[in-house]
Parts: structure tokens; C-alpha cells; sequence
């Protein structure tokens, strides 16, 4: 099997993605690669890339997982979430290790080319040609579209297992059929204009997200989505999750329909619409906060500050409801009340200090 993988891929005059010499890593590993390149090139939508990661590591750990006599698998064979998968009986490879990597390749190719198909990065095909060019590489037949794994051919065992998660994914409430476009969420506020030099005057209600209309809305990936953004996923608490459990939910009704919330913080801090100017709540109190540490971005801004352990960290108490955040956070100057430590643990000695400019440390923590 070869590794030497080198592809270039050119959009719009830019380069955007080259592989050199992938032989010192994982079929897995290298899929992961290709796949994560594939992010760049999609949608700035985080919580459809999470799950299309998370599905694509489930997939691989899957495959591993049947090749090998104590580990359980995830969703083969198991019922996760409302879906029923079936097991499967493993045919018995002359070389197990070689056929879990086409396995593992085929699965990800299967699935990667299903979720990806209609990515603004595949219009011409370029995201397809890249999982295309890595099959190749790696020395496999992606034209192999089997599903028939009891014949022994590991990549049918690796599309099985690819649909199997395909399947799971039509049921498991992201409304992935449906370009993940929201069920029944809208805001109730009209879009805020941000050329409107009156400032905000037809906001409905303050305590409840608004759109931000702007003459052209480019995404952090370039690609162009009109004037005004959507709500990202405010209804994904209905998405079946990874690694949380029923008894981390909190169910909602508003409007005669649900939303989960996971870890559920509780309510955050709202203005009271009815107080006059000042810092009477912790909503003004948080928002005029943000403002002022915006400002400390610049990179002309401010003394020199001690970034290091003698400065930094050793908190206590930490604030425990939001009316203890005022005591806790520096309004002006930033930071927190940290105590810093005395000596290095390991040393014994006092930590030497670090001076940076203000602007430079919190452009980097930004």
C-alpha cells in the first residue's frame, strides 16, 4: 500500500490545500486530514461540522472496534437514540489488520462524499476529488460500492457501516434532509439595520436575539449567504448527542414546542426594561464590560502587564451567581483577582516575569 499523497487544489486563484508524504500516519489519521480539509472548505456551521466529525470518528471506532475481541462497538449492533442497528457477523481476513484500514477508508469515504456532496467547496467537484485522490493513494477502489461484507471484501464491510451511520443521521433530529434548516424557531425580532444611524429603534424585546442585516454576508470560509445571517442551530438540543445522557437535559416548551438544553446553566442575566440608564443590573453591567475590554485589543493600548504564574491564576473564591461577577472581574483594567503563586512548586523558586503589552495578550486570548 502506498502513502505518498500529493494533491493541490486550486479555487479562485488560491491555494487552498496541499498533502505531502502522508506514509508516517494512520489510514485514520490521514482521514481525518482529508476530512478536516473538507471543513475549511464547507459552511461556517459549527454544529454540522461537529456532527459530521463526530459520526466520521464514530464510523472508524466502529470498524476498529469490530476487529477487536474485548472493545464494544458504538452504534453497530446497538440501539442509540431510537435507531435500531443490526449487528453483524465478521467474516474471518487473512489479514486483519490490512483489511480494518481499507475498511476504515471506505467508511469514511462513503460517508465523508455523502455529507460533503453539497458543499459550497464541491460545486465543481473539488471536495469529491480530494476523498477521490486519497482512495487512490492509499491504494483502494472507490468505484467499490459493495455492501455485501459476508463475501469477506473489507470495503463493503467499511460502506456498511458508512450507511449504517447515514441511516442514523436521516432520524436523528438535525433535520439533515432538510439542509439542517430550522423546524420552527424564528426570531422575534426584526433584523437590526447597522447602517441605521437612529441606532436600534423597531427592537421588539431586548431579552431576545436579534438578526444583524448587512449589506452582503460573507461567512469566515468566503462563502457568500445574502444580507442576514440565521439563528446557528437553536434548536440542536434535539440532535442525539455525544457523550451527554438524558439526566444532563433540561426540556423547554415555548410556543407548544421543545427545546433541550444540556448542562443547563440556568437563566442569564436579562435587562429590566423598565430602569433608567446606569449599571443598576448585571445585564448593563456585563454588556458595558465587553465594550471595554473590546477596547483593550488595540494594540496600542495600555502598560505592560506580568503574564506569568506569579500574576496569574491561585483564584479564590470563584463567583458563584452572576451578582458575584462585579467583585471578581477588573471592570477597567481586565483580568481577574488572581493571586498568582509564590514560588514554581517545582523549583521552589519565584517565577520570573513575563511583561507583555495589554493589546498583544488580549488579541491572543480573543
Amino acid at each position: 500500500m502506498k502513502y505518498l499523497y500529493q494533491t493541490t487544489l486550486v479555487i479562485l486563484g488560491f491555494l487552498i490545500v496541499s498533502f505531502d508524504g502522508f506514509s508516517q500516519h494512520s489510514v485514520a489519521r490521514e482521514w481525518n486530514e482529508v476530512g478536516l480539509q473538507a471543513v475549511r472548505m464547507d459552511q461556517a456551521r459549527p454544529t454540522v461540522i461537529a456532527r459530521n466529525l463526530f459520526h466520521t470518528s464514530a464510523a472508524m471506532y466502529d470498524v476498529w472496534a469490530l476487529f477487536d475481541d474485548q472493545a464494544e462497538t458504538y452504534l453497530i449492533g446497538k440501539t442509540v437514540d431510537g435507531y435500531n442497528c443490526p449487528p453483524l457477523n465478521m467474516p474471518v481476513y487473512a489479514d486483519p489488520d490490512a483489511a480494518k484500514e481499507e475498511a476504515i477508508a471506505h467508511a469514511c469515504y462513503t460517508l465523508l462524499s455523502n455529507r460533503y456532496q453539497n458543499s459550497p467547496g464541491n460545486v465543481l467537484g473539488q471536495i469529491q476529488d480530494m476523498f477521490d485522490d486519497l482512495m487512490t493513494a492509499q491504494g483502494y477502489d472507490f468505484t467499490n460500492t459493495s455492501l455485501n461484507y459476508t463475501t469477506g471484501d473489507p470495503a463493503a464491510l467499511g460502506n456498511w457501516i458508512a450507511n449504517k451511520y447515514r441511516f442514523f443521521g436521516v432520524q436523528d433530529g438535525s433535520n439533515e434532509s432538510n439542509d439542517y434548516a430550522n423546524l420552527y424557531y424564528s426570531p422575534v425580532n426584526p433584523p437590526i439595520e447597522i447602517d441605521n444611524m437612529d441606532g436600534n429603534p423597531f427592537i421588539d424585546d431586548p431579552n431576545r436575539w436579534q438578526p444583524i442585516e448587512l449589506l452582503v454576508f460573507i461567512d469566515q470560509f468566503g462563502n457568500n449567504f445574502g444580507t442576514t445571517p440565521s439563528f446557528l442551530s437553536p434548536e440542536w438540543g434535539n440532535v442525539s448527542p455525544f457523550a451527554l445522557t438524558d439526566a444532563d437535559k433540561t426540556t423547554y416548551m415555548r410556543d407548544g414546542n421543545e427545546y433541550q438544553v444540556y448542562h443547563d446553566p440556568g437563566m442569564p442575566p436579562v435587562i429590566d426594561t423598565t430602569e433608567a440608564i446606569g449599571l443598576e443590573s448585571e445585564y448593563k453591567w456585563g454588556f458595558s464590560l465587553v465594550s471595554i475590554w473590546g477596547a483593550h485589543l488595540d494594540p496600542q493600548v495600555g502598560p505592560s502587564i506580568d503574564i506569568s504564574p506569579a500574576s496569574i491564576g491561585n483564584n479564590s473564591p470563584f463567583p458563584t451567581d452572576f451578582s458575584d461577577y462585579d467583585q471578581f472581574y477588573d471592570f477597567i483594567n481586565g483580568g481577574d483577582q488572581s493571586q498568582g503563586h509564590t514560588v514554581n512548586p517545582h523549583t521552589g523558586m519565584p517565577y520570573d516575569p513575563q511583561m507583555v503589552p495589554l493589546g498583544d495578550y488580549a488579541r491572543i486570548l480573543a
